[in-house]
C-alpha cells in the first residue's frame, strides 16, 4: 500500500546555539549512495527508495552532522537532532535509517506495570519493518505467552515511537503493528498507552492507506 503522509507542513524550531547551515547539510548528506536529498519547503528531506519512507527535519533542529563508521564499511553519517532538551541521534546510510527507540516511560500512561525487554540503543529501520512484520504474521500461531507477546508489542511501539522523533513516519510498519495489536487485545490484558497526537495521525495514515488499497495487504 502507499501509505499517505498526514506530517504538519510546519515543523517545529527549537532555537539554540550550534545549528548547521543547509548547504553543510546537503553536502555532508550527499555521499551517502542512494539517499535523495533535497529541501522542501524549508525542511530537509531525507529519501530512502528501499524503504518507502523520508525523513522530513527542519534544518535549525540539526546541531551536527558527521560522518561514522557501519559495519558494512559503506558510507553513513550520523545527524545530531534536537528535540527539547534531549539530542537525539539519526545515521542515514546506504539504504536505511539507524536511530534511537523510545524509552517505555515516554509511550505507556503514568503508573503502568509490565516488563518491557531490554531496549537496543540503536535499531535499523528496516530491522524495525522486518521484526514488526514477523511478528504480525506469527499472530495465527499458538504457543505465545501472555507476557511476551504484550512485552513485544510494547517493545515496537518503542521502535515506532523513536523513528517519529526523527522526523520518519513509518506507515507500513504501524500497520503491521495495529494488525498485532488488535489481535493481542483479545486475549491479553495491555497497559494503557499514553496520549499522542503525533500517534494518531500516523494511524489515521494507515487507515487511510487501508481504505485506498483494500485488496493489497500490508508489505
Amino acid at each position: 500500500m502507499q501509505p499517505p503522509d498526514r506530517r504538519r507542513a510546519t515543523l517545529a524550531r527549537v532555537s539554540y546555539n550550534g545549528r548547521m547551515r543547509v548547504f553543510e547539510l546537503l553536502e555532508a548528506l550527499e555521499d551517502v549512495p542512494g539517499a535523495e536529498v533535497k529541501i522542501r519547503r524549508g525542511a530537509l528531506n531525507v529519501h530512502q527508495p528501499a524503504l518507502g519512507d523520508t525523513v522530513i527535519l527542519d534544518p535549525d533542529d540539526v546541531t551536527e552532522a558527521e560522518s561514522v563508521f557501519v559495519p558494512t564499511g559503506e558510507p553513513a553519517v550520523q545527524l545530531e537532532i534536537r528535540r527539547g532538551r534531549e539530542i537525539l541521534p539519526l545515521i542515514v546510510t546506504t539504504g536505511d535509517f539507524v536511530f534511537t527507540p523510545a524509552y517505555a516511560d515516554a509511550v505507556l500512561a503514568a503508573g503502568s506495570q509490565v516488563l518491557v525487554p531490554a531496549m537496543p540503543s540503536l535499531v535499523g529501520y528496516s530491522e524495525m519493518h522486518r521484526d514488526v512484520r514477523a511478528f504480525g504474521k506469527a499472530m495465527d500461531e499458538k504457543g505465545f505467552e501472555d507476557q511476551m507477546l504484550a512485552a513485544t508489542l510494547i517493545a515496537h511501539r518503542c521502535f515506532l515511537a523513536g523513528a517519529l522523533r526523527v522526523g520518519l513516519w513509518p506507515v507500513r510498519v504501524a500497520a503491521w503493528w495495529e494488525y498485532a495489536h488488535a489481535r493481542v487485545i483479545r486475549s491479553v490484558a495491555l497497559p494503557r498507552f499514553r496520549a499522542d497526537e503525533t500517534w494518531d495521525d500516523l494511524m489515521a495514515d494507515v487507515t487511510e492507506a487501508r481504505q485506498q488499497t483494500p485488496s493489497t495487504s500490508t508489505s
